[in-house]
Formats: C-alpha cells, structure tokens, sequence
C-alpha cells in the first residue's frame, strides 16, 4: 500500500532484545499526517536502524510512504501496525548522505591581472564585441 503526507513527528527509538535468540533490534517510529478535509495521522514503524536512516526522514517533509498493514493476536487482544519499508521525499528536502569525493589539485595560479585586463581578454574570446549585459566579466 502506499500513501501521501507531511511527517509531523519522529518519535525516540525503542531497542529490545528477542526472547527467542537475544539479538538487539531497534525500531523507530514516524508519524504522518494525511492531505485533505480530513486529515488523518498514522504512526509508521520501521524496523532497523539502518533502514530508517535510508528513508532519511525529516520532520516537515512530504513523503510518500510505501507500507504493509499487520495485525497480530496477544492475550485475546488484537494489535494492528503500519510498517513502512520505503519512504520518497516529494518536496525535496530530503538530503541525500554526501559523497565522498577525492580531493583535486589546486588550479594553478594565475598570473595577477587588473580588472580592466580581465575585461579586455574576455572580451577579445568573445569575438571582440562590447559586453552589453553590464557585467565586467
């Protein structure tokens, strides 16, 4: 399933560990408001610190969120949760992690012109016509 909205809240990571094989496991939790007349807020939870950081999710931002839906039996009670497992910025704000570039040489240093020096050999590469846009470059 998939659905649109602003995430107006992360709430704290919980960390537990499994009874059955103790491995730690941590999942966060999002809330999303929906568009429309009537607004409605759903609380997402994703498991796994890793995966979470790769949905990169701010609060403010409008995502679509792609989820499943589970409900689950305890003590004859019934539990019902939104798992989400993709979640895309539609707005642009969702940062991407940085690349790591190598560094580059540093250009070689130019010989020191004058302003007026830098004017007239960008105007003789541009076909020896006057600059009309008002810029000295």
């Amino acid at each position: 399933m998939e659905i649109q909205g602003k995430v107006i809240k992360i709430l704290d990571a919980l960390r537990f560990t499994s009874s059955k094989n103790g491995n730690e496991y941590i999942k966060n939790t999002f809330i999303l408001e929906t568009q429309g007349q009537y607004p409605k807020k759903i609380a997402f939870s994703v498991m796994g610190e890793d995966k979470f950081k790769q949905m990169n999710i701010v609060v403010g931002g409008n995502y679509n969120v792609s989820f499943d839906v589970e409900s689950r039996e305890w003590q004859q009670k019934w539990f019902t949760e939104a798992s989400a497992w993709k979640a895309v910025c539609l707005d642009g704000q969702q940062q991407q992690a940085p690349v790591q570039q190598p560094p580059t040489a540093a250009p070689a240093a130019k010989p020191a012109t004058t302003q007026s020096a830098q004017h007239q050999q960008k105007t003789q590469e541009s076909g020896g016509g006057e600059n009309t846009d008002g810029l000295p470059f």
